[in-house]
């Protein structure tokens, strides 16, 4: 994108969506290239956040800036706003420590309104934040989505930087793996963190497997996107929970979206009650018997989608033939309204099957799940159904969860760059 256009994009995207102005003395270098940003709330310790990125990183040959946003609501709890100062005043002598070519700005803002705060404001004030500053050295920069409980590997910063620069993407989400072993945790807590994560892996391939192009995790500590690209999709959102997966699925749909594979983040495993789900919430209900996280959505469910996806791709597209559970949730009416408004706005089969995509999207695929499962497939076996995923792609049945979850790691790094996407 060149110089004009994208400081034009972050104008339009400056006078669309009012945002919060935070103001920071210190000027980008000019050879700032990344800016990763962390929401913080009530956190004791990111010592092992921060010394992943500042002191456990390979040499790097551009400047990388670590916006860390400190927040509560005006309403906080006192016991809260008090960690919250007392971090960011560690934060404050840290960047006072941390040199290189990597800069630490810790930021506090502790006067959120009640009704909105929450880790979707603060990564979005964040990722505004880092917006502004790539503004100011007109530079298409990438803005990095991280959490304080996370480190990374000593590769993730060269590695985030070469996908961009050698790849047309302009925004991915990141390989990610929980500790799903060691001494900091009980072996029930361990295999809690295996049954989330290989849930996580069992659904995202069977939505590749259904041949769903929006087949990605949409975790908010794991993605990455060009400035440009985060302005022109209107930015992050404000939920209290779910901003991450709202947001990348509009980055799915709206920009050319891939996977950073030759690096992992490495998110914790504790559990945590701050949001309604996510995986601190679901580690908390697993090992407090809230909730089974040995059951997963029944393979079923996605073997009738995929059924129906054929239909579409053979341009089959008369209702009485979809199959029934489809049908069930999907009026005819329904389906023959979107149908004809895919037909008028596309002139050939590649663009109405992306624009057919646009409207059955992830979020109308998930509410589909759902009622299937409350309806019709309710959950099961989660080492069953993913040795039924395995099967159909081709796999033989694999004995443990454990090593069902180090085989789909694995094929997920695997999958990697597709040669149309490496810039000559």
């Amino acid at each position: 994108m060149g110089e004009k256009s994208f400081i034009s994009v972050v104008d339009q995207y400056f006078k669309r969506y009012q945002t919060k102005k935070i103001q920071i003395d210190l000027l980008p270098s000019n050879d700032l290239k990344i800016i990763i940003v962390i929401p913080v709330y009530n956190e004791e310790n990111i010592s092992a956040t921060l010394d992943s990125l500042f002191i456990n990183q390979d040499d790097l040959s551009f400047s990388v800036e670590v916006l860390t946003l400190v927040n509560n609501s005006e309403d906080e709890k006192l016991e809260i706003k008090e960690q919250n100062l007392a971090t960011f005043k560690e934060l404050k002598k840290l960047s006072q420590t941390y040199q290189k070519k990597t800069t630490l700005i810790p930021v506090y803002i502790n006067n959120l309104d009640q009704k909105h705060a929450g880790v979707g404001w603060a990564r979005k004030l964040g990722m505004d934040l880092a917006l502004q500053r790539f503004e100011k050295i007109n530079y298409d920069g990438v803005i990095v989505g991280l959490d304080a409980d996370t480190t990374v590997e000593s590769n993730y910063l060269n590695s985030i930087y070469h996908f961009f620069k050698k790849t047309n993407f302009n925004s991915a989400s990141i390989h990610f793996e929980h500790p799903i072993e060691g001494n900091e945790f009980d072996d029930f807590h361990y295999q809690q963190i295996i049954n989330y994560e290989l849930h996580l892996r069992y659904y995202k391939n069977s939505l590749e497997f259904a041949n769903l192009p929006y087949s990605y995790h949409t975790i908010g500590s794991a993605f990455a996107v060009n400035a440009s690209s985060y302005a022109k999709q209107g930015g992050m959102n404000r939920r209290k929970a779910g901003e991450d997966f709202y947001f990348i699925t509009k980055l799915i749909k709206g920009e050319k979206f891939g996977e950073i594979t030759k690096t992992k983040v490495i998110p914790s495993p504790r559990i945590s009650e701050r949001v309604p789900f996510g995986t601190g919430r679901s580690i908390y209900e697993g090992i407090n018997n809230q909730k089974n996280l040995l059951l997963t959505y029944d393979f079923k469910s996605f073997e009738v989608i995929k059924n129906w996806i054929e239909l579409i791709e053979n341009k089959l597209f008369n209702y009485e033939i979809f199959p029934v559970l489809i049908k069930t949730f999907m009026s005819k009416d329904k389906w023959t309204k979107n149908h004809l408004m895919i037909l008028n706005n596309t002139n050939s089969d590649i663009k109405y099957m992306k624009l057919f995509f646009s409207v059955f999207d992830s979020f109308w695929m998930l509410k589909l799940i759902h009622f299937l499962r409350d309806n019709h497939h309710s959950n099961s076996s989660l080492f069953l159904n993913t040795n039924a995923l395995l099967l159909k792609l081709g796999y033989p049945p694999i004995k443990s969860t454990f090593e069902q979850l180090i085989f789909f790691r694995n094929l997920d790094k695997k999958r990697g760059l597709s040669p149309l996407n490496i810039v000559k």
